[in-house]
């Protein structure tokens, strides 16, 4: 997810005295669950944690209609009832379906034993004038017909041109639907790549992914008095991604405005999402990340400084942000936790600092050094290089050396594993010569 789970945990600690504990379990367990649902969870914990502190928060009361809005907001300065969604491209993806056909490709190259990776794709496109913009649409098989395809397709042009001893491996398949090409080069190995025109950029006002759910959201609100919102966290949506100055396609603020255009009832729209810094040599490491927002009212409302003001602050009492939103979604929908500090590891002297979550995995059997930190431990060909912290282990066990000290370093909220440090100390004559 966007957010680290000690950190989520945190905030539902927090939300417990103040929701109530079957409200927090409901969330929790929606946490817990792996799939689309996650993503929004995760943003609704975030976001009721941070107005807790600015005023009174409830959650789900029961509106006229049955509707159950996910925030009652009250403060001396505001009040507000808003519901929060999550906003996703998957309806796009799973109509365009790349990401699928180059998976079911390179499972059927491992099936024919070729090396991993090598594989480039390249898909052609369909564009699409429309009377208020433009759809684009990749010419690739149906998602739910691809194995098939890969199966009846590709595979028998790959299998007679294994058989001929082709170094590259080229296949164009062009009809009324489907337009691509494959090449694969095992010198290329173990990457892949694609080409592709952009799908996903929103060309028509009330037509994408962004405006869809905050339609949804809208008609929910009907029912609620008083000023009413929508708040939309980014699970992996190009309306909402940073495009830069000039970007092509209409911007997530005036897709926002015309919701409030067709929705009079609707007051404001707030918008989360992630932002990085670039990478360059000047700031080695991790990519600076941070919590983004884009707030639009209804016109020159009354109370668009008060709103202002408390999404401010609101957005200052977000947890910090440890993945990007599309890079969230896609951990949010696989089972289990993410890695930790697997493979990580510092030496130095006699020190030998490795991951916690690594070193209780080690000890409990589920994986050993050798592994890597691999996400999924036995998976795959061996590793090409002896393991560089089994090796310190080995060289100090052979010096005769047992640890004198072992301490364990913790990390924050932000982090979701803490460090082990050895530091082994003189040579012990219970494991070395005497002399």
């Amino acid at each position: 997810m966007i957010y680290a789970r000690r950190a989520l945990q945190q905030r539902l600690d927090a939300l417990r005295p103040i929701l109530g504990e079957a409200a927090v379990t409901a969330l929790a367990a929606r946490l817990n669950r792996s799939g689309r649902d996650r993503m929004a969870a995760m943003w609704e914990v975030a976001v009721l944690h941070a107005l807790s502190g600015l005023g009174s928060v409830q959650n789900e009361v029961p509106l006229s209609s049955g509707r159950r809005p996910d925030i009652a907001f009250a403060s001396a300065e505001l009040g507000f009832v808003a519901d929060i969604t999550s906003v996703s491209d998957d309806g796009l993806d799973s109509r365009n379906p790349f990401s699928t056909l180059m998976h079911e490709i390179e499972l059927s190259k491992t099936r024919l034993g070729l090396a991993t990776g090598g594989l480039h794709l390249d898909v052609q496109s369909v564009r699409e004038q429309r009377r208020r913009g433009t759809v684009t649409t990749l010419r690739l098989p149906e998602r739910a017909r691809i194995p098939d395809f890969v199966r009846e397709d590709v595979l028998p042009r790959l299998r007679e041109q294994i058989a001929a001893k082709e170094p590259i491996l080229r296949i164009s398949l062009e009809d009324e639907n489907v337009g691509l090409s494959i090449t694969i080069d095992p010198k290329k190995s173990p990457y892949n790549s694609g080409h592709y025109a952009a799908y996903d950029i929103p060309t028509i006002r009330d037509k994408n992914p962004l405006y869809s759910a905050m339609k949804a959201k809208a008609d929910q609100l009907r029912a609620a008095e008083g000023l009413k919102g929508i708040i939309v966290g980014d699970a992996g949506c190009r309306a909402l991604a940073d495009r830069g100055p000039g970007g092509d396609g209409l911007s997530a603020r005036q897709i926002a405005a015309e919701l409030l255009r067709q929705y009079s009832s609707i007051d404001f729209v707030l918008l989360l999402s992630v932002r990085e810094a670039p990478n360059d040599w000047a700031r080695p490491g991790r990519p600076e990340r941070g919590n983004w927002a884009l707030l639009e009212m209804r016109g020159r409302h009354a109370q668009a400084a008060a709103f202002d003001a408390l999404f401010r602050r609101m957005m200052a009492a977000l947890p910090p942000p440890v993945m990007m939103p599309t890079n969230g979604a896609l951990r949010a929908q696989e089972p289990g936790y993410d890695l930790g500090h697997h493979g990580g590891y510092q030496l130095g002297g006699r020190k030998v600092r490795i991951g916690a979550r690594e070193l209780i995995e080690v000890l409990a059997g589920q994986r050993t050094l050798a592994d890597d930190g691999a996400k999924f431990p036995g998976r795959g060909s061996a590793p090409a290089r002896p393991n560089i912290v089994q090796a310190a282990f080995a060289r100090n066990l052979a010096e005769g050396r047992l640890p004198a000290a072992v301490t364990v370093i913790p990390t924050d909220e932000d982090d979701s594993d803490d460090w082990i440090e050895f530091e082994f100390g003189d040579v012990d004559p219970a494991i070395a010569p005497l002399k």
